[in-house]
């Protein structure tokens, strides 16, 4: 470790232990050796230099975007809703509140249309399909979650559905054990279908509502589009893994309201 990067850990551990911070995010070089009062939270595959010749605002607000992305992620992952971290770049120390990202993304405002502790497994699921694939090779995917109903009326199989005749045990995606073979099956054309509570009714699912009034952003495809169409006309919430870039999105109400990017990735 770089004597800096050391230096500036031990700064963001005593200024964390002074406000009583959760963790310490860090986006220096991970290094085992240091010892730290507070955890710390390391974030692979980004190390952000330092912006040459730029004032500092721009520094802060280059900071302050990937402090939010991190954030984001550690409330899903942690399923912590409230308190503080300090953010450690390589020029930089932050104190930043997890609440502040409630304007990006809130998972307790969706508690009428999905379980929290479902929609935590499932935002969870996705974020690890994003990062690893199967087999070497990206995939992409998507989970609607809703009033299963509506979700089975506005879509149709399009493979023979591997959960068909499965206990809720084997396809509730609360249950950790339960992820591989939903990674396997991520794999099929299609999209999984879920109720309210997290118990998967199928995978290979083809979305049936149009799409027609659906505005996105240019450059995503037929899943993204389908998955907005089916929560503008059904109560549902849906996510999304894209195969080219692995981000992760959530989309309600016709509209994407979260957008996890695949190139912050926390170590927890």
């Amino acid at each position: 470790m770089k004597e800096k990067d050391r230096t500036l850990l031990l700064a963001a551990d005593e200024l964390a232990r002074t406000v009583n911070a959760l963790a310490i995010i860090s986006f220096v070089n991970k290094n085992n050796d240091i010892a730290l009062e507070t955890p710390v939270i390391w974030v692979r595959d980004i190390q952000p230099e330092i912006l040459r010749d730029h004032t500092m605002v721009t520094l802060v607000d280059y900071c302050s975007n990937h402090i939010i992305d991190a954030v984001v992620q550690y409330k899903i992952l942690t399923k912590t809703q409230s308190g503080t971290v300090v953010a450690v770049f390589p020029y930089a120390l932050l104190i930043y509140d997890i609440e502040d990202t409630n304007d990006q993304f809130n998972i307790e405002q969706y508690a009428e249309i999905a379980d929290i502790d479902a929609l935590h497994a499932v935002l969870s699921l996705a974020i690890e399909i994003s990062r690893e694939g199967r087999e070497g090779r990206a995939v992409g995917t998507a989970f609607i979650m809703g009033d299963i109903e509506e979700l089975k009326r506005w879509s149709h199989q399009g493979v023979l559905n591997p959960y068909e005749g499965h206990s809720e045990s084997v396809r509730d995606v609360r249950i950790k054990e339960n992820w591989e073979s939903v990674k396997e099956f991520a794999q099929l054309d299609g999209v999984f279908i879920l109720d309210k509570n997290g118990i998967i009714a199928a995978s290979g699912r083809y979305l049936d509502a149009d799409g027609r009034d659906v505005k996105l952003q240019s450059g995503l495809g037929g899943r993204h589009l389908a998955t907005a169409a089916i929560t503008k006309v059904a109560p549902a919430i849906g996510v999304t893994v894209s195969e080219s870039g692995g981000i992760v999105r959530v989309f309600v109400g016709g509209n994407a309201v979260a957008q996890i990017r695949n190139d912050v990735r926390l170590s927890l």
